[in-house]
């Protein structure tokens, strides 16, 4: 490759016949065949590698726009995901920003545009995640094409950010780091963002070889362990982002709670056991109780790949298999879409493959969805009603020191494990036994709460 970024990365080759199936879990009919059996009305990639790799910016990269002649129809369906505007932020304490994006051209108002606004539809957030800032802003995502104007206008940031946040946004900055090493990480948000004005695009996933795909954070590296060299790369290209992560004290770079161990070990069990260890003090410290908490990002990649996996990662899918339709263009061409899309809007997609072991594939969704999300919005109002029995007991002096301590970590645990569902994207789809699992933990830490404090959090439904 033409620059040092490239020079560094061990290039990882991707194979590009890729079958199209459906990847959910959980649910599916007994004898599914494995992937390399389920090849019924599938198409296969018929792209050819470019000879031509156009000129990089000042970062190294090339931008996706450069490729729009090159490879056309990967790039006309990345625009696609335009349609997937953010809400936008308007709130009475926003801090006027100095990043001025074009995106979107127009904003609408506040959630005028369909994005649901999670405080509003769940706010036990407000209590559970006091003095982090989850609970000032959090709404629907948009889509991947606005990364950076949502990494700057969602109501979290302000002039003392620092720069970890910008991790996973954009390329541009993925390659300073390559080049500067860790202490970029440490430099202020504004001062490196509005140099930035390419979006999450195909330089995140593929480098400048759109043929290859491209696994950069080494935290994630790390976290992989031995399974770096065996588990599919499709998995770890999405994985990397989509990932539970935190940022270390005191050098702020995102970092996973998984020590090498491999995919085996990634489960929320031992996330929690890594935080414990390593990061005893947490990402903020709750005022009124002294717990010292732990924010969650979407570990979509462990409810898919990690612990013992998904009934359809185990059968060899992968998240472009679902989320990115091969589709087939007018003039012949078979290319894979580069619009994320919810599997369950592609109608071919569970005519050829869904179909094959599910009856009804959006009604089995649809009802793993309302059952962990119903349950999931329970146990977060039962965690918010511990934490006010818990302030209760402080003002009212009847706690030994002893007491305090292990509610503290009650409710770290117990928050951990409720976030650690209520943020991963699916609402349950992609794994409602873990998803159970993991509400079942968050139970139990605060039925014993309750047993300390002598008043119950249970909320009736």
């Amino acid at each position: 490759m033409s620059t040092k970024r490239h020079a560094k990365r061990r290039k990882l080759l991707i194979v590009s016949t890729v079958v199209v199936v459906v990847a959910l879990t959980a649910g599916i009919a007994t004898g599914c065949a494995g992937k390399k059996n389920t090849t019924v009305g599938n198409l296969k990639p018929n792209v050819e590698k470019s000879t031509v790799t156009p000129a990089v910016d000042r970062f190294g990269i090339v931008k996706a726009d450069q490729w729009k002649d090159i490879y056309p129809y990967e790039y006309q369906s990345y625009l696609k995901n335009d349609a997937n505007m953010p809400g936008d932020y308007t709130s009475d304490d926003d801090t006027t920003t100095p990043y001025d994006s074009s995106k979107p051209a127009d904003p609408n108002p506040a959630f005028s545009n369909g994005k649901a606004d999670y405080l509003e539809m769940y706010p036990e957030i407000k209590t559970l995640g006091l003095g982090y800032g989850y609970a000032k802003y959090y709404t629907e995502p948009g889509g991947h094409t606005y990364s950076l104007w949502t990494v700057t206008h969602n109501g979290r940031v302000n002039e003392n950010t620092k720069a970890g946040c910008i991790a996973c946004k954009t390329p541009q900055f993925s390659s300073q780091v390559d080049e500067q090493g860790d202490s970029i990480f440490q430099e202020n948000f504004w001062d490196l963002v509005t140099q930035y004005d390419e979006n999450i695009s195909c330089a995140s996933c593929h480098g400048n070889d759109p043929m290859t795909l491209e696994v950069d954070r080494a935290d994630w590296k790390r976290a992989m362990g031995p399974d770096a060299d065996t588990y599919s790369l499709n998995g770890q290209v999405c994985g990397q982002c989509h990932c539970d992560y935190s940022m270390y004290p005191g050098t702020g770079v995102p970092t996973s709670p998984y020590d090498g161990t491999g995919v085996s070990a990634m489960t929320p069990d031992n996330a929690l056991a890594w935080y414990d260890a390593n990061m005893p003090n947490g990402d903020w410290t709750y005022a009124s109780t002294g717990a010292k908490m732990i924010a969650v990002r979407h570990a979509e990649y462990e409810f898919n790949y990690g612990g013992e996996g998904n009934h359809m990662t185990n059968l060899g899918y992968d998240c472009n298999d679902c989320h990115m339709a091969v589709t087939k263009a007018d003039d012949g061409t078979v290319y894979t879409s580069h619009y994320w899309t919810n599997p369950t809007d592609n109608d071919e997609l569970i005519k050829n493959n869904c179909s094959t072991c599910h009856a009804d594939i959006k009604a089995e969704v649809k009802s793993w969805q309302d059952q962990v999300d119903g349950r999931t919005h329970l146990v977060g109002l039962r965690a918010e009603q511990f934490i006010h029995n818990f302030e209760g007991a402080i003002a009212a002096g009847t706690l030994t020191d002893e007491q305090v301590s292990r509610l503290q970590y009650i409710q770290r645990a117990s928050c951990y494990y409720w976030n650690f569902v209520a943020a991963e994207n699916s609402e349950g789809a992609h794994n409602p036994t873990l998803s159970n699992n993991t509400l079942d933990s968050a139970d139990a830490l605060l039925d014993e709460g309750d047993q300390i404090l002598g008043v119950s959090s249970v909320v009736e439904s």
